[in-house]
């Protein structure tokens, strides 16, 4: 009796999709900026790579600033990793994958115009690629040619609880987000990013994943011609570090001190979802709020002159967590530092296509592209130059993580243990 009631159970509709009757109800799902601009909890991302040092004897005197969870993804403990009962990560994006494709079964069925419904698709398209992508990266082996048979992950199309969820191989999961994103382009009409809605997809949002897509499957030339197309948009524009204001101090006492923050600090959902260096947005959460910066990467900054470190890195942050001696680096962007930027930006388009143009022996463009960047983030700016190639992809590499440290350093490390230069 029990198995017959369960398989009617799950032969029974789901709910969500039998109360769907027009597209500007799917437009609705899909706008639930919420729901898709942000990864779940990443331990990996904040605590798994060495961009973070939790130091002992701030932790032997203040246990209690660092949770447990945090502590076994950052001294690698697997086994308790792999026994935890939720994993808040993987929960989260194939919740994002299975409302795509709520979107795309029910697409074809409901009131609305071809138009209205290719645009839905398309955006539904695009949801599922950039889950895929964050789980592939952190699931799975890195893409390499001695790695396209190893387990990739389930692939999901349907909303049928039945449907199988054998893993396939890493070849497939990449072949299935490219086909995705490419079916998505299809749909499209050319056009922008919206200012006002840029957790939707767009072709310059399609372009700048594709200078990542395929810089990470080491198809430089492709990488090189899509970041090129995408760095056409005239909506997604460089933010000149100069130009940020100062956010609320925080002040504590006993001791006395005053922290200054930046005013992205300062800025919730109303605002950083608006990001304007975004072709699309999406973050990568760490409900700890503490991103401990390691004395490696702290050591790469111009403190002087990077705006980036004088505005995110925050000395003596860890006041914020009653953390007073050693005194503690804190790093933060977006509100109180819930949030770092994962999303396909101007910045890491430009990076990507400096290192794509290194990896291709045009040491010109890539310096020229670095340039750019750099002219945007420091305050007394001088060009760099560049001997050979390989001396430009390590002032490239360098600037990367300068750039985008924690939410892109873990997929990075993965790349760089199996391409043909290890940073």
């Amino acid at each position: 009796c029990t198995f017959c009631s369960c398989k009617k159970y799950l032969e029974e509709p789901n709910k969500l999709q039998t109360d769907i009757k027009t597209v500007d109800q799917l437009q609705a799902l899909i706008d639930n900026a919420p729901l898709f601009s942000y990864e779940g909890n990443n331990y990996t991302a904040a605590f798994s790579t060495d961009d973070t040092e939790i130091e002992m004897e701030a932790y032997q005197k203040y246990p209690t600033s660092v949770s447990l969870d945090a502590l076994h993804y950052y001294i690698w403990d697997v086994s308790n990793v792999i026994n935890k009962g939720y994993d808040d990560l993987w929960n989260n994006e194939f919740k994002k994958i299975f409302t795509a494709n709520v979107v795309l079964v029910d697409v074809d069925n409901v009131q609305g115009t071809l138009e209205q419904k290719n645009a839905v698709k398309a955006n539904a398209l695009f949801i599922r690629a950039m889950s895929y992508w964050a789980l592939v990266n952190h699931y799975c082996l890195p893409y390499a040619p001695q790695n396209l048979k190893s387990f990739g992950l389930p692939l999901k199309s349907s909303t049928i609880y039945t449907e199988p969820l054998n893993r396939s191989t890493l070849e497939d999961t990449y072949n299935f987000i490219l086909q995705d994103v490419r079916q998505a382009k299809e749909l499209l009409a050319a056009g922008d990013v919206e200012d006002r809605m840029r957790w939707r997809v767009s072709e310059k949002a399609i372009y700048a994943f594709l200078s990542r897509y395929y810089l990470f499957t080491n198809n430089y030339q492709e990488a090189l011609r899509a970041a090129d197309l995408a760095l056409t948009s005239s909506v997604a524009n460089l933010v000149d570090f100069n130009t940020l204001g100062r956010g609320t101090p925080a002040v504590y006492t006993n001791p006395n001190i005053t922290l200054s923050y930046s005013i992205l600090n300062d800025w919730a959902a109303n605002r950083f979802l608006y990001w304007n260096e975004f072709y699309y947005t999406r973050y990568s959460y760490n409900a700890s709020q503490w991103y401990n910066p390691s004395k490696q990467l702290l050591a790469i900054y111009d403190k002087e002159n990077d705006l980036r470190f004088k505005n995110f890195f925050i000395e003596n942050g860890g006041r914020r967590f009653n953390v007073i001696s050693p005194a503690q680096y804190r790093y933060t962007t977006f509100y109180d530092g819930r949030y770092l930027v994962s999303g396909p930006t101007v910045a890491e388009v430009l990076l990507n296509k400096a290192e794509a143009a290194a990896r291709l022996n045009e040491v010109p463009l890539s310096i020229q592209t670095l340039n750019s960047l750099r002219l945007k983030r420091y305050k007394h700016y001088t060009d760099l130059g560049a001997t050979s190639s390989a001396d430009a992809l390590h002032k490239i590499l360098l600037e990367r993580r300068r750039e985008l440290p924690f939410s892109f350093r873990w997929g990075d490390i993965r790349r760089f243990s199996v391409n043909e230069t290890t940073e």
